[in-house]
């Protein structure tokens, strides 16, 4: 997956297929072809290895107030777009517009970690004024809506996410 994530970094995601990876990798096409059925699957794998190598970096999580997780997180998909330029979008835009449910699946389940992980930061800061919560406003619904919200600043190219935090502290933060 260096090489696929390699390739994405310097040439796009575009650039990904069966025979430049074995290629690249300096082994036969039909090697290949042993472990991914063909360039649908290929993509599917890197994309998930680009987003593990995004999301899975840095320090910890738990420990750190809900806001500046919000802040770390922005910074770190900030790093991952400079990292691969035209991954983002045009990830987004193949799956969405492909009408592939794996591809969907995949993209999903990535969004879904991330919401998952800025819900736990959120239920683990004591910071937190819990009485904020309620039937039409829970925690998961924050969770949600700071990850539209980061995804949307990105998408529109803001350099910060500064607005969204402030919002954040003046809504639940004791």
């Amino acid at each position: 997956m260096s090489e696929c994530r390699r390739i994405v970094a310097e040439k796009g995601l575009s650039a990904l297929n069966m025979r430049t990876v074995a290629g690249e990798c300096h082994i036969a096409l039909g090697t290949l072809y042993n472990y991914y059925s063909g360039k649908e699957e290929l993509l599917l794998a890197t994309i998930e290895s680009v987003w593990r190598d995004i999301f899975h970096t840095g320090g910890g999580r738990s420990e750190m107030p809900f806001p500046e997780y919000i802040e770390d997180i922005f910074r770190r998909i900030q790093r991952g777009i400079a990292g691969y330029p035209d991954f983002f979008t045009a990830h987004s835009m193949m799956l969405v517009n492909s009408g592939k449910d794996k591809g969907k699946t995949v993209m999903e389940h990535y969004f879904g970690h991330i919401r998952n992980v800025l819900l736990e930061v959120l239920r683990s800061d004591p910071g937190i004024d819990r009485g904020a919560f309620t039937a039409a406003f829970s925690e998961e619904d924050l969770a949600a809506f700071v990850l539209d919200n980061i995804l949307m600043l990105l998408v529109q190219g803001k350099s910060d996410c500064s607005v969204l935090v402030q919002m954040i502290r003046r809504a639940v933060c004791r």
